[in-house]
This record gives C-alpha cells, structure tokens and sequence, in this order.
C-alpha cells in the first residue's frame, strides 16, 4: 500500500488509539488551534489532533480537515517508522539512522494517477487564504506554512532537496520565505547570481516520513537527491509527479495532500517576522526573499497538515534524525559509542547527551569533537559513561552532579559557528560551544552506584504485594 498521510491517520487510530483526538467543533486557525494544543501540553499530553470542521483565513468553513502534532512525542514517529511504539530509544534513532542511507529513488508517475491532482488551480484562481492556515502565537507577523519545502538543484541534475521552512501569507498568491545558510539557500543564492527565479513547492500533508526523511543529517550532503533520502526512510519509493508550472523541472510528491506551487524571485526582499521558532522564542525580524504563488493543487478532500512550531511536535521531528547521524558520524572515531540523544531541554537542537564505553582517557572529548561540526546548532555536548540512559535526564544531570569536576571536565571552544536562530546568538551568529565530560575516570577506581540485588528485584513482584485497593495507583509498576 502506497504510504500517504491516510494511510499512516488510520495505523494510528488501529494501534495507538490513545495517541490521536477528533474534534467535530468548528475552530479558527487563528490562535484558537494553538490554544488547545497549548492546553494539552500543560496537562502533559501530546496527541495528534484532527480538526474536522476547520476555517480559512477568510472565517469561512472549508471542505478541508487538518491534522497536527503528529511529531509531539517518540511514539508516534515510531509508528511512522512501522516500529512498536514501546519502541522510542535509541533503536529508534537507529533505524532512522539506517534507512536514511538506504537509498531509494523515487517513481515517476503521470499526472492523471496522482491524488495531488484532484483539485488544481492556477493563476488568478490561486489564494492562500482559502486554506486554513494558522497563526500560532500572539505576537507572530501572521499565518504561515510551516511544513517542507522542495526544490531542484538550479543546475537541473535531479539532485532534489526536501527541507522545512517558514513562510509568511503576504497575500493571495505572495509569502516570505526564511532560509538558513544550507542547502535550499545554496540553491537559492546560485539561481539568484544568474538573475534567475527558483521553482519551489511547498508540501502540506504527507507520511510523517516524509516529513522525517527531510530532517537527513550526515554524510552525502548536496550531492545526494532527498528524494532518494526521503525514499529509504519510506522503505519504497516515493511516487512524484510533473508539476503544473513547472513540468518536469520540478517533481511534487504525488500523494501528498496539497502541494504549493511558486518561484523565490531574484532580488527582491522585505520584512519578514517576528515569528514563534523552535526554541520557543520568537524570531527577529528579518529581511527575507519573496515567494510568487503559481498553482494549488490538492486531493479534493484534502488534510491539511500543520506543524506546531516552538513546542515537541517540531523539536522531536529534527531531534531523532539529528540522533542517527551523530551517532554514525562518533562511532567512525569512538567504536564503543552506545545512545546519542537530543533532549527536548535543549530543544532537540543546542544539547545533545552522548553515552560511551570509555576504555582511554580522551575518549569523552574526542567523541564530543565528532560530534560539533556536523550541525551548526549543537552548542553543548555532554558525554557520560555507557551505564546512564542518554533518554533519562535525570540519570544524565546525575552523572553532572556526581561525576564532574568543571575545571578537568568543561572545555569551552570560542569563536565557532552557531545556529541563526538561537537567541542567545551574536548578530554574527558567531559563538561558544561546550564540552562536558561527566565520565568516570578511566584510571582509578570510582565509586559504585547503589542497587538493589538483581535476583531479588527479579523474585519479588509488586503485583504480589499491593493491596488491591491500592493496584491502579501504581499500575505501571505491577508485573
């Protein structure tokens, strides 16, 4: 069965029926969505929510659902992985980590078999503001996409990439675009040199996997198609098809929900933000590229997809692709390394915890050094010994307590890279990263952990001891 966002809605209502919310009540995209969503994470709940009866940006009901926070915890990426969802650790990030180099280019279809087709509108018939796109937080310069956005290599060789992106509705048919200093930008600066525009599309509703496979990072870099990335993380080929505008040159993902069509112009730039970022502050003002709006085109009951951004359901989709590559990218100089993870505290970008089998006395370090130059973002890497659980922070901030003494284990490096969107960064985005060895040393023996004995703990069943009035408040722990 061809993996769509369908497909993937009723795998969660069939296995993790707990992971997902239907509202029937009509919302606004402007704040009112935000607001429940900010609701349940204050009670500590992340379900995916599907609003059936959603407006546009008009305040007129639309034919159209939309769906979000489908990254919002572990469990439900791990679904998207076809992994159980008691599934979330490390093994997780592995199987990412191996599929995003299993390459798989994608199949070309005709435009007559592609559910993206359905409904397709172009020129004057295209307006933003028919779809129900949200405004996310109160000081936010509007509403705006917050799903991928795809492009060719200007130098039309089918090297594709696939990655996320804000962009702001200006207009019917006109948005802004930020774009960090990577892969789209290069794309973006060479087509500009040439006085040239940049085809462009933006994707709203696919397989999470989709959305996953265009979180790749690691080796390969510009010169492999995410296409092929996105591909492997499928297990199958994603099906693409000619674009309205822009035929061949640029290839949509057929089964997608609703695909926007438009070119980067050349040359041109205006005020774009504040906007709510991943880091849960907003974002400056900047002066950004303008998007021109071609076509619209969707499936004609189409589920618009939404990505909460400055909250888990964005910090999660990057972290557990940023796991597998840093991982692969220490076990080259480290073989003993065991789990990498970046923790939502840091949101899942700025820290990342490493755990290791430490056999010489510089492996923490050499580790962390692999580590920092393979994204931008990572400002603080902490490395612990292989008996703590990268995944549980309080394990990790134990090791730091216990295990640390700052003036041996702190090494600040200055005058590094960092990324654009942290607050705490220089107008030049130039600043400090940190190294943290809480690892116990290797050449003197340290204290032990306390424990009770395992033969013990493995005889002894709470089930067998609870009185029954009090079994439910203490259900997990039971077996």
């Amino acid at each position: 069965m061809t993996k769509d966002l369908r497909v993937y809605l009723k795998k969660l209502l069939d296995e993790a029926p707990q992971e997902i919310i239907s509202i029937e009540r009509e919302v606004d995209p402007k704040f009112e969505i935000s607001a429940i969503l900010q609701h349940l994470e204050n009670m500590g709940r992340f379900p995916a929510i599907l609003f059936k009866n959603v407006k546009n940006m008009y305040g007129k009901k639309t034919d159209l659902q939309l769906v979000t926070n489908i990254f919002a915890n572990r469990e439900k990426c791990a679904l998207a992985l076809d992994f159980p969802v008691t599934q979330t650790g490390m093994e997780l990030s592995l199987e990412y980590s191996k599929r995003q180099y299993t390459y798989i280019k994608p199949e070309i279809i005709s435009k007559k078999e592609s559910p993206v087709k359905d409904v397709i509108k172009i020129g004057n018939d295209v307006d933003l503001r028919e779809l129900p796109i949200v405004t996310h937080h109160e000081m936010d310069a509007g509403a705006y996409f917050t799903t991928t956005v795809i492009a060719q290599d200007p130098n039309l060789n089918g090297i594709y990439n696939s990655s996320h992106h804000r962009m702001l509705i200006r207009g019917k048919n006109e948005t802004g675009i930020y774009m960090s200093p990577r892969h789209l930008w290069d794309y973006y600066t060479r087509a500009e040199a040439k006085g040239e525009s940049l085809p462009i599309a933006q994707v709203i509703g696919h397989h999470p996997a989709w959305y996953l496979g265009s979180e790749k990072l690691g080796e390969g870099g510009v010169t492999v198609s995410e296409y092929d990335v996105i591909g492997g993380v499928f297990n199958e080929p994603v099906r693409v098809t000619p674009s309205e505008v822009y035929g061949e040159r640029l290839l949509v993902p057929a089964d997608a929900e609703i695909v926007i069509e438009g070119e980067i112009l050349p040359r041109e730039r205006d005020a774009e933000a504040p906007f709510g970022e991943f880091t849960g502050y907003y974002g400056p003002q900047k002066w950004c590229p303008i998007v021109k709006i071609k076509a619209i085109t969707r499936r004609k009951d189409a589920i618009f997809q939404n990505i909460f951004v400055g909250h888990p359901d964005t910090q999660i989709l990057g972290g557990i692709a940023k796991e597998g590559g840093v991982y692969r990218q220490i076990k080259s100089v480290i073989p003993t390394v065991k789990a990498v993870h970046f923790p939502i505290s840091g949101c899942c970008r700025f820290h990342v915890y490493v755990s290791i089998e430490q056999r010489n006395e510089g492996d923490a370090v050499s580790a962390a050094l692999a580590a920092l130059p393979l994204f931008d973002e990572i400002k603080h890497v902490l490395v612990v010994d292989e008996d703590i659980d990268v995944f549980n922070e309080r394990e990790v901030l134990r090791a730091v307590a216990t295990r640390l003494q700052a003036d041996k284990g702190v090494q600040i490096i200055r005058n590094a890279r960092g990324g654009t969107l942290d607050p705490s960064q220089t107008a030049t985005t130039m600043g400090s990263k940190m190294i943290i060895d809480a690892t116990k040393p290797v050449d003197r023996p340290f204290a032990e952990m306390i424990k009770v004995p395992k033969d013990v703990m493995t005889r002894v069943k709470l089930i067998d001891w609870i009185p029954s009035e009090e079994k439910n408040k203490v259900k997990g722990a039971l077996m």
